[in-house]
């Protein structure tokens, strides 16, 4: 990972967004790029090639439609996890049900936001991903 300025690092972090529709990346693309602690390093059109490109590519972040060719978002999770076990997956999908929100967490995501959310909440939701685990004391 190149801890990126999302991250509290001197660089901005590396995005890789993984979706089918050619539209919605180039907008994913403008969304990311308009933040200055984040920079897309890639682009995957189906779940086979969101797993080339993060192990080629080493993402901080993966920006993950769910919805995909080939290899679904859905399918291509646990395979991300292993090739890129320090990137973060934010999962990006027009599925509205808590259930598929709670199986990709349980799967390795770190979140989940709707298709159509506000460009801020997508770029929040990626700096979250970015930011460390706060350090709570369990109540005694």
């Amino acid at each position: 990972m190149t801890n990126g300025a999302a991250a509290g690092g001197d660089t901005p972090a590396g995005v890789l967004i993984c979706d089918d529709n050619d539209a919605i990346r180039r907008l994913l693309t403008t969304i990311v790029a308009g933040d200055p602690g984040l920079r897309v390093v890639g682009e995957a059109a189906d779940g086979n090639e969101a797993i080339v490109e993060a192990l080629a590519l080493h993402p901080d972040v993966i920006l993950l439609d769910l919805a995909m060719p080939r290899r679904s978002g859905l399918e291509a999770l646990p395979e991300l996890r292993r090739v890129a076990p320090e990137a973060r997956i934010v999962v990006l999908s027009g599925f509205t049900s808590a259930n598929v929100a709670a199986e990709v967490v349980a799967l390795g995501a770190a979140s989940y936001v709707e298709k159509g959310a506000d460009p801020a909440a997508i770029v929040a939701a990626i700096t979250q991903a970015l930011a460390p685990p706060s350090l709570t004391t369990p109540a005694s």
